[in-house]
């Protein structure tokens, strides 16, 4: 039985292998082959980086080819997709994971690599363990099962949008030629032009109606991250004096006078004014979200359990920080060494935080604009603990609280 389950692991881990190369095929673009750079959408569906399809067709007029599907459009036509942006990132993401269990070292014991994960006992071993007297009673599976979980989950919902996709493309073309045609109408009938005004006011609002339904595939992330939402309140043994939490635990800000007659226990922060939240995480995928609003100075991320409380410090993750931070209004930055500054478009007004404790990644979105911000990779090895800093005031420009709002759902 246990040679049956390994066999049927080994072909798990190559079904997963399989999966994460067709996903990495559908973000790549068809003209230079590499991950969508900026990708566009045209007439027909297809999708390209904005410089190749540009490129594609710099000396064209008129009748613009498809490179893939050869469909020719009247008319230059590119859209931003920055759903399938999205996508992008978490393929990279994925196969981050991939090269990462690929490089994992090897086992103390047998110096095999360690490819399998022991649900009992909650650690990797390797093939040899696997089958050693040890674990052979237990239950091992590869530890690609995670990839394969999130492919499994993302092409099931993929497969209607495409679908959904082709008919808003068509009705798209449809509408497109009703000006045309109404102009001849014009032409040979002057008393149509009231109709013409009617038709043409019709067909914007019908346009309207289908762009704003148009299918993102950032829902595709949103219906799995609902699975991994973590309820995250905030611990008043950790925060600084000079923040106040709200009654529900849910907000935190920075006030001038310090509040007296708090106990300076060992978890509370009485240098660096921030707050942690109530509960920390060893293992596991888990998501929430900070509204940071108008705030000028905010920072929020995850911290190790072991980090240092009490005396001036720098929040870097050689320290054990994780974070991305906001000053001065608009100077956006990660926290590496030395900073990783991100040039961000829309301001957010809400970050979604995603942690893969296993895969060692922490990700930061822009839920304003349903875009990837920056992604730790990392290995982490103690509890991490949501931090949240919400600034210090500086008058009224940063008096408003950081607050953990439930995710939004677009749908």
């Amino acid at each position: 039985m246990a040679e049956t389950s390994l066999i049927e692991a080994g072909a798990s881990a190559a079904s997963t292998a399989a999966a994460l190369e067709n996903l990495q095929v559908e973000a790549s673009c068809s003209v230079c082959l590499e991950y969508l750079k900026e990708p566009v959408i045209i007439e027909c569906g297809h999708n390209f980086c904005k410089a190749c399809i540009t490129r594609w067709w710099e000396d064209l007029e008129r009748d613009f080819p498809c490179p893939v599907c050869r469909k020719t459009s009247r008319y230059r036509s590119l859209r931003p997709n920055r759903q399938l942006g999205s996508m992008v990132e978490i393929a990279k993401q994925l196969q981050a994971v991939k090269r990462k269990i690929r490089d994992e070292s090897l086992c103390s014991q047998h110096h095999e690599a360690l490819s399998l994960f022991c649900n009992e006992d909650q650690e990797a071993v390797c093939l040899i363990c696997a089958i050693s007297h040890t674990h052979r009673a237990h239950t091992v599976v590869p530890l690609d099962d995670a990839t394969q979980e999130y492919k499994e989950k993302l092409q099931k919902c993929l497969e209607p949008l495409e679908q959904k996709l082709q008919e808003i493309t068509s009705c798209k073309t449809s509408e497109e030629k009703k000006p045309g045609e109404l102009k001849d109408v014009k032409s040979t009938l002057e008393k149509c032009e009231k109709v013409k005004t009617m038709e043409v006011t019709s067909v914007s609002i019908e346009l309207e109606k289908n762009f704003s339904s148009f299918p993102r595939q950032y829902f595709a992330l949103r219906k799995i991250l609902k699975q991994l939402i973590a309820d995250v309140t905030l611990d008043p043994e950790t925060a600084h004096p000079n923040l106040v939490l709200s009654e529900d635990r849910k907000s935190v800000k920075f006030v001038e006078t310090r509040l007296r007659d708090l106990p300076d226990t060992p978890q509370r922060f009485t240098f660096y004014p921030c707050v942690l939240a109530t509960e920390g995480f060893t293992s596991g995928r888990h998501y929430w979200e900070v509204e940071v609003g108008d705030k000028t100075h905010w920072a929020v991320g995850v911290c190790r359990d072991s980090v240092s409380r009490k005396g001036e410090l720098t929040p870097l993750p050689e320290t054990g920080y994780w974070r991305i931070r906001l000053w001065n209004g608009d100077k956006y930055a990660a926290t590496t060494t030395p900073f990783t500054p991100l040039h961000i478009k829309v301001k957010p007004k809400r970050v979604g935080i995603f942690l893969d404790y296993e895969a060692g990644t922490l990700s930061f979105y822009n839920v304003t604009d349903r875009s990837h911000i920056f992604t730790f990779t990392d290995t982490f090895t103690e509890k991490l603990w949501p931090l949240f800093y919400p600034g210090i005031r500086a008058g009224r420009k940063n008096a408003a609280p950081l607050t953990i709002r439930p995710p939004t759902d677009w749908e």
